[in-house]
């Protein structure tokens, strides 16, 4: 199915390519010494590792992708989502990697780690790994939850490496985007079901939750 472009109505794009351009995976990680699960997306963007940090760690950048940003942006410091997530800045090494902890609300502490690696090309390959001390039966909903939430913003983010203005109302109203939020939910349960995580019974649950949160349903 086609759809308007995000941000240029003469084109159009693929649902199908834009899931399908992400790489999805789930693995065990540990935080802080306590088990816990991640979730990993991988995209690869026609932008340099320089143009990729920059978008990802300066104010004016995050605000155009995904949300406002406020804080004492550097190693050792916080940040503060608009509305959202909130956390320290454990590691920013410059153009190759950036360590978080991600808290919101009362929920225990999660963690996101950004890596960037030249991709040939003069591409970029980014790959974001979102962890949280969740075990057992909370792993399929955890990992459909983050995945589905990351997707939508590395999208725009290759929309803003591009050289668009990301169009966020566009992801609330259009139908088009409800169909991409009901494939990035099929693709990470398709990782969930790839690795026996959980039987597909409780995957096919959770995803319908999910998806159901997601789509105010």
């Amino acid at each position: 199915m086609k759809c308007p472009h995000l941000y240029e109505a003469r084109k159009t794009v693929s649902i199908t390519d834009w899931i399908a351009e992400t790489t999805r995976d789930a693995k065990s990680r540990t935080l802080s010494g306590a088990p816990g699960y991640a979730a990993v997306a991988r995209r690869t963007y026609a932008a340099s590792p320089a143009e990729v940090w920059a978008a990802v760690t300066t104010p004016e950048g995050i605000a155009q992708w995904f949300l406002p940003v406020s804080g004492d942006l550097r190693q050792g410091g916080t940040f503060q989502l608009e509305g959202h997530a909130g956390g320290d800045i454990l590691e920013c090494a410059p153009l190759r990697r950036l360590h978080l902890t991600w808290v919101f609300g009362d929920a225990p502490a999660n963690e996101v780690v950004v890596t960037l690696s030249p991709a040939g090309d003069g591409q970029t390959t980014l790959e974001l790994e979102h962890a949280a001390p969740v075990e057992g039966d909370e792993v399929p909903g955890f990992v459909l939850a983050v995945g589905a939430g990351w997707d939508p913003a590395l999208v725009a983010l290759g929309q803003l490496l591009a050289g668009d203005a990301p169009d966020k109302q566009w992801w609330f109203e259009s139908e088009e985007a409800r169909l991409f939020t009901r494939e990035s939910v099929r693709a990470w349960a398709d990782v969930l079901n790839h690795h026996q995580i959980a039987n597909p019974a409780a995957v096919a649950k959770d995803a319908d939750e999910t998806l159901a949160f997601y789509l105010g349903e």
